[in-house]
């Protein structure tokens, strides 16, 4: 009698079973807000610090990276930035130098705005050569039609 009971018991439980397959509705809904969260975020690194800069016939493409450039963005307001860090004005030549440090073989690129006035542009190009920059670029825009 005993044996019976135990093999009604093990019916029961293969007429509950699972199935084999793994839920992956989870797995699916991490991915797709991931995605989300890169498609709204890569717009933002790639285009840097907004600044209005100034537009050249023969202006280069270039994306900025912090691993191929340093970039040092000036904006109409002052406000200065190393890569996507903002610096206080008295402390850009440290942080410049920090930035900077491993990179010597790069050029700075400055982002300035277009209504800046020269001197401020020039005085920036001295501290990046007082920093050891191999040499330093302007960043412009393309200019329509070009």
């Amino acid at each position: 009698m005993a044996k019976k009971q135990l093999f009604n018991s093990l019916t029961i439980q293969a007429g509950a079973r699972k199935s084999a397959m793994a839920d992956i509705t989870p797995l699916v809904n991490v991915a797709l807000c991931l995605l989300i969260v890169f498609l709204v975020v890569m717009p933002m690194i790639q285009e840097g610090i907004p600044v209005d800069i100034p537009e050249a016939d023969s202006a280069e493409e270039i994306v900025e990276r912090a691993t191929e450039y340093l970039v040092l963005s000036i904006k109409e307001d002052g406000s200065l930035f190393i890569d996507l860090n903002e610096v206080h004005p008295g402390e850009l030549r440290q942080a410049l130098a920090d930035a900077y440090e491993g990179k010597e073989d790069l050029p700075i690129v400055i982002k300035g705005a277009r209504n800046l006035p020269y001197s401020e542009i020039l005085a920036l190009i001295e501290i990046c050569q007082n920093v050891g920059a191999s040499g330093v670029e302007l960043f412009a825009r393309r200019r329509e039609g070009s």
